[in-house]
C-alpha cells in the first residue's frame, strides 16, 4: 500500500472523529521547542540506560539507593499531584463552586503529575514491560504495594475526568453520557484513592527510623505527607492560573485567587504548626538549633517553603497582585520540593565517607520527562476549553508573548 493510500485511509478517521478541527490555526510557539529539545535529550539518555544500566546514568549507591529519582521523581512529582484532590475536594465535596474553574486544569496537571511519576520509575527501576505485575500480584501488608495499587487506580481516575472535556468538545454523546453516569462515583474514588498513596508515601519512610535524620524522620510522617500534598495542590492551582492567565491572553480573576489564598493560610499555617509540633514532641529541637548542613536544610525548608510564603499570603496587598500572589504560590511549591528531598535524599545518615551527587544524566532524564508533561499541558489548553475564561473570551489582537492560535481558539470556542 502507497503512503498516500494510508494517509487517504487515516485522514477520514481523524475527520471523523473530530480531532482535526481541534488543531486548526495551532503553532508551535519557542517555548514549546525548547520543551521538546529537553525531551530529546531526555529520551535519548534514557535509551543510553535501557542499553547500558542504572549505572550508566546514575549515581545512586548502597547508601543512597533511592537518591534524585525518588526524592523529585516519585515523591514531589506526587505530592504536586495533590493538586487533583484538592481542588477537586473543595468543590465537588465542600461545594465551594466559586473555585469550579481552577477544577478542570487541576485534574489535567494531577493526571500528567502521575503519568510523569509512574514514567520515572519505570525508567528508574527498568523492564517497563512488566508493570501490569503489581495488578495480579498480592502484598496487602506491603506500603509500597499500596502505593502501587493506588497510583495506579487513581490515574485511572483521573483519566476517566480528563476524557470528558474532549468528549464533550468533540461531540462524543455516547462516550459523555457514560462518563457523566459514573463521575459522582469516580470522583469520590479518587479523592479516597489519593489520601491514601499520598500517606502511604510517608509510610515507606517510617520503616527506617535508623537511615533518616532526626529533623524529619516520624511515626506522623504519613499525615506530614498529605497535609505538604493538600498545601501545594492551592499553591499550585493558583500559579498555573496566573501563568496561563499571562500567556493565553486572559484577565485572572484575583478575586477568586484572593479568597483560595486566605484558604491556603490556614493550610500553610497549619502545616507549619503540625510540623514543630511534632519536632518538639519527638524531642528533636536540638538538631533544629545545631549548626550542621541538615540543620541548614531544615531551616531553609521552613524558612522559604512555609515562614516567608505564609507572611506573604496573610498581606492582603499581596494577595491581590500576580507578581506578589505567584511568588507566594512558587516558594510552597518549592517548600514541598526541598521537603521531599530532605527526607528522601539529603536527610539520610551515611557514613562520612559515603556520598551522593545526582549525576546529570538522571536529572535530565527526569526533567525530560517533566518538560513532555508541561508540553503535552502547554498543547491541551490550547486545543480544549480547559480553562472556562477562554469560552467567554472574544476573538481580539493577541497580546504580547501570547502563544499562536491561542486567541483563536478563545473565540472558537466562544462561538461554540
Amino acid at each position: 500500500m502507497s503512503v498516500q493510500a494510508r494517509r487517504a485511509g487515516v485522514r477520514p478517521l481523524w475527520d471523523a472523529l473530530g480531532i482535526g478541527r481541534l488543531f486548526a490555526g495551532f503553532r508551535l510557539t519557542w517555548w514549546d521547542f525548547v520543551l521538546l529539545a529537553i525531551m530529546a535529550v531526555g529520551a535519548i539518555l534514557t535509551l543510553i540506560r535501557y542499553a547500558a544500566g542504572i549505572a550508566s546514568v546514575a549515581n545512586i549507591n548502597n547508601a543512597y539507593p533511592w537518591g534524585w529519582w525518588v526524592g523529585y521523581g516519585i515523591m514531589t512529582t506526587i505530592a504536586v499531584g495533590g493538586v487533583g484532590f484538592t481542588i477537586t475536594l473543595l468543590v465537588e465535596l465542600l461545594g465551594l463552586h466559586r473555585f469550579h474553574a481552577m477544577l478542570r486544569p487541576a485534574v489535567l496537571m494531577a493526571f500528567l503529575a502521575y503519568a510523569s511519576a509512574i514514567l520515572m520509575l519505570m525508567v528508574e527501576l527498568g523492564r517497563p514491560w512488566m508493570v501490569w505485575m503489581i495488578l495480579v500480584s498480592w502484598a496487602p501488608t506491603a506500603a509500597l504495594y499500596e502505593v502501587g495499587w493506588c497510583a495506579s487506580l487513581y490515574l485511572t481516575v483521573l483519566l476517566i475526568e480528563v476524557a470528558q472535556v474532549p468528549a464533550e468538545e468533540l461531540g462524543w454523546g455516547r462516550a459523555l453520557r457514560v462518563i457523566r453516569m459514573i463521575y459522582i462515583p469516580v470522583m469520590l474514588l479518587g479523592v479516597t484513592l489519593s489520601h491514601l498513596h499520598q500517606s502511604s508515601l510517608g509510610t515507606l519512610l517510617v520503616l527506617i527510623p535508623h537511615k533518616i535524620n532526626v529533623l524529619w524522620w516520624s511515626e506522623n510522617l504519613p499525615l506530614l505527607f498529605l497535609f505538604s500534598a493538600m498545601m501545594a495542590g492551592p499553591a499550585l492551582a493558583m500559579l498555573e492560573h496566573l501563568i496561563a492567565a499571562r500567556w493565553l491572553g486572559f484577565a485572572p480573576r484575583m478575586a477568586m485567587l484572593a479568597s483560595l489564598a486566605r484558604i491556603e493560610v490556614w493550610v500553610v499555617g497549619f502545616f507549619l504548626a503540625f510540623q514543630m509540633g511534632d519536632l518538639l514532641a519527638r524531642g528533636a529541637s536540638d538538631a533544629m538549633l545545631a549548626w550542621s548542613w541538615f540543620a541548614i536544610a531544615f531551616w531553609a525548608e521552613v524558612g522559604l517553603g512555609l515562614l516567608l510564603p505564609l507572611v506573604l499570603l496573610m498581606l492582603p496587598e499581596v494577595r491581590h497582585r500576580p507578581a506578589g500572589l505567584g511568588t507566594a504560590c512558587a516558594l510552597i511549591v518549592g517548600g514541598v520540593l526541598l521537603h521531599r528531598l530532605n527526607v528522601a535524599v539529603i536527610g539520610l545518615r551515611v557514613r562520612h565517607w559515603e556520598t551522593y551527587v545526582p549525576a546529570l544524566a538522571e536529572v535530565f532524564i527526569t526533567l525530560g520527562i517533566t518538560a513532555g508533561a508541561v508540553f503535552v499541558y502547554g498543547v491541551l489548553i490550547r486545543i480544549l476549553p480547559i480553562h472556562e475564561e477562554l469560552r467567554a473570551s472574544h476573538a481580539a489582537p493577541r497580546p504580547h508573548g501570547a502563544p499562536a492560535g491561542a486567541t483563536h481558539r478563545a473565540g472558537a470556542v466562544a462561538a461554540s
